[in-house]
């Protein structure tokens, strides 16, 4: 049986942790653990919801694991969220952007020379895209 993408990735992450099944479903607020199961084998689908808490619990990449679940439950919305917001970001993407914003938050960013000019290329770029 295929299982879909979304119970291929939780299922290696819960095998990963070495957790168990109660534990995991205690830190992320599921009653019965055999829910967990039933979304390893792509019988009950991962609820979006609780894709930060599930994240957390098994020390995965939060964004990813809910790309790859939209993806796989609703590839419309999939499409609109990359047309539009040009994901998904690389790690490394993903990492310039959470420092450019924890830098933004505390007022730390004076660009100047080729950096500041490069920087205004893109941001012409995204506004560009943001207009299609």
């Amino acid at each position: 049986m295929d299982f879909s993408p979304t119970a291929q990735m939780l299922a290696k992450a819960i095998k990963d942790s070495g957790l168990s099944h109660r534990d995991i479903a205690d830190q992320v607020g599921f009653k019965h653990p055999n829910i967990l199961t039933m979304m390893e084998q792509g019988l009950f689908k991962v609820p979006l919801d609780r894709v930060p808490a599930l994240s957390q619990a098994l020390g995965l990449d939060q964004t990813r694991f809910l790309l790859v679940a939209i993806e796989d439950y609703h590839t419309g919305v999939y499409e609109v969220l990359c047309d539009t917001l040009g994901l998904p970001f690389s790690d490394a993407e993903q990492g310039l952007v959470m420092l450019f914003r924890m830098a933004s938050l505390r007022n730390e960013i004076e660009f100047d020379g080729p950096f500041r000019k490069a920087l205004e290329g893109l941001l012409e770029l995204a506004e560009a895209a943001t207009m299609r």
